[in-house]
């Protein structure tokens, strides 16, 4: 997940530096949403997200996001009402909505089928010391 956020931020930053001046908000927008993320969100239904990370996810959104809309951190203004004046949606909703899709078409699986096989598995014996590692079923 750590290489796709820094390929995602590489993407961002080339956005700024080529096109972002030269281009209408709009088309600007357009590649982001058609482009950009479907790059990123590619098996992120399969991701588990530490609250590190997510932060980091919407960090690296709002970087194209607030200069887009004109704002620096300075303005004070919040990621919501950047979002809502640009009107788009968050990246970390739409991945939890891919998560959900994939619920969906495992609840629709045969029970023979090895996605089904590996959700419902439970390995035996004792576990590692430490705290428990995040399960991607938790996340739901």
């Amino acid at each position: 997940m750590e290489f796709k956020l820094a390929k995602f931020l590489q993407l961002i930053g080339t956005i700024k530096k080529t096109i972002f001046r030269k281009v209408r908000t709009e088309t600007i927008l357009k590649l982001y949403n058609t482009l950009v993320l479907p790059t990123f969100l590619y098996g992120s239904e399969n991701w588990t997200l530490t609250a590190l990370q997510r932060r980091g996810i919407e960090t690296a959104e709002m970087k194209l996001l607030r200069p887009l809309a004109g704002y620096t951190l300075y303005d004070h203004k919040t990621n919501d009402s950047i979002r809502r004046e640009l009107q788009t949606e968050c990246i970390l909703d739409k991945i939890d909505e891919y998560r959900r899709n994939w619920l969906l078409q495992w609840q629709k699986m045969s029970q023979n089928r090895i996605p089904l096989k590996s959700y419902h598995y439970r390995p035996q014996g004792k576990r590692t010391i430490g705290r428990p590692k995040k399960r991607w079923r938790e996340q739901l």
